[in-house]
């Protein structure tokens, strides 16, 4: 089983854990990990359009979104973007165009596309950035059907583990904190730096720990188990 993962920081693991690691520890399969911090929707389309080896793939793990809100928390966020030539969607509706022209290119060179919607911004589910976010998770769900591609809800998962939970208020509002967190690899002073955040899944509202990247990579073992490639 060859698998390709497109998405952003959250599938490159870095900051946090590395959930295409973990598959890759749990399993035999090929795992070719296409993540890049700050991809948003349209960056990620630019990127896939450059990229020869799609067809080859028995599975194509599409995992983005975040950053079409993320990018934006604040100004300083929107000026390192654009730096990067990473735009965001301006709305709802220009995030479901652009969408659609991602999965419209892979769809032409391989058929085997899997989505995945984007988590959390903060671990506040009722939080301004998670609202606008789920509107962007739904827009997914519903391509999915429309295209009728399989569909794996860690959204759902994440949501659920959480909602009994005193989640803390915290956000990675410092591009500067985020920065020093890309330099934490050790998993245990991850997990660690979470904690002390009050965190429960991420180590700073948005990337991976541990408990959070076993979470994602499960859902993906456990629907590549019981899949089917055309």
């Amino acid at each position: 089983m060859k698998i390709l993962f497109l998405g952003d920081s959250i599938t490159e693991g870095v900051p946090g854990v590395s959930y295409v690691d973990l598959i890759k520890k749990e399993t035999t399969y090929e795992c070719i990990n296409r993540g890049k911090g700050g991809d948003t929707v349209s960056s990620l389309l630019r990127r896939v359009r450059r990229m020869s080896d799609l067809s080859e793939y028995d599975k194509v793990v599409l995992f983005a979104g975040v950053n079409d809100v993320f990018g934006k928390l604040t100004t300083i966020y929107k000026v390192f973007k654009q730096l990067r030539k990473q735009k965001w969607a301006k709305n709802t509706g220009e995030f479901e165009k652009t969408y659609r022209e991602l999965l419209d290119y892979l769809l032409s060179y391989n058929k085997n596309v899997v989505l995945i919607p984007p988590l959390l911004i903060g671990e506040d589910i009722h939080n301004s950035q998670n609202i606008e976010l789920t509107d962007l998770v739904n827009k997914i769900h519903t391509l999915s059907n429309k295209y009728t591609l399989d569909y794996i809800d860690t959204y759902k998962e994440f949501v659920e583990y959480l909602k009994d939970k005193e989640v803390s208020n915290y956000l990675p509002v410092s591009l500067f904190q985020v920065y020093q967190d890309t330099k934490k690899k050790d998993i245990a002073l991850i997990d660690q730096i979470s904690h002390e955040r009050g965190l429960f899944l991420t180590l700073d509202g948005v990337h991976l720990n541990s408990k959070g990247a076993c979470i994602v990579a499960g859902s993906i073992i456990d629907y590549v188990k019981n899949a089917k490639t055309d």
